[in-house]
């Protein structure tokens, strides 16, 4: 099954390399190209796609400020961001509003393709040069022991915390059973758990608890 793709960015030489990047993938169906952010709502209306690749230095309005926009409309939608900015302060703005990849323009086109299929699969794609924040994302994200100030507080167990944060930061029920000696459908309990708790009700969701309560590095 193809997933349907729109590419954003307003220097056309860095989009046509974006067309020829995706264009050879079996996996992917480019349905789209736009410039601006007026293109980019009217395109993803239109043919509702299940990613969008987009700049974060649109004219007239921010590529964050686009995300935003479209996740309001269509917010099962993955985004893959392009940029320029390296400052963890950008980074955790695009994950605070649910975007789920973050890739450095400066970066290899590998890692683009890398971060659709990331998120895709329903993970969470952070550049590897922003190694620093990275590792203090994931260190807060999945501590190695101790109640969570989300568990201490009551309303999730010390379980349904540990499996939520590792759905937060990307990873499948399969790969989350591995990390913490549970079994798959012991997983799939937790998590369903905290997020009938939580009134969690899609990956999206996920994400935005755990950046709205402290499991990414503050900045």
């Amino acid at each position: 099954m193809t997933a349907r793709l729109i590419l954003v960015d307003d220097h056309p030489v860095v989009l046509a390399g974006l067309q020829a990047l995706v264009l050879g993938l079996p996996d992917l169906e480019l349905v789209g190209t736009a410039t601006c952010a007026s293109e980019a709502l009217a395109l993803v209306r239109g043919q509702c796609p299940e990613i969008v690749v987009l700049d974060m230095g649109l004219p007239g309005m921010s590529g964050l400020m686009l995300a935003e926009r479209i996740l309001e409309g269509a917010p099962d939608t993955r985004i893959v961001m392009l940029t320029h900015y390296e400052e963890p302060s950008y980074v955790q703005k695009a994950l605070r509003i649910g975007i789920c990849g973050y890739v450095l323009k400066a970066s290899a086109s590998e890692k683009v393709v890398q971060a659709i299929r990331t998120v895709l699969s329903g993970g969470v794609y952070i550049d590897s040069d922003l190694e620093d924040f990275r590792s203090e994302w994931i260190r807060k994200l999945c501590p190695a022991s101790g109640p969570s100030p989300a568990a201490a507080n009551g309303t999730l167990t010390y379980r349904e915390t540990q499996v939520l944060r590792l759905a937060a930061v990307g990873h499948s029920n399969k790969e989350i059973a591995r990390r913490v000696g549970l079994g798959i459908k012991s997983v799939e309990t937790y998590r369903y758990r905290a997020c009938k708790k939580l009134m969690l009700h899609s990956r999206l969701d996920i994400i935005r608890y755990g950046a709205n309560h402290g499991w990414i590095l503050d900045v």
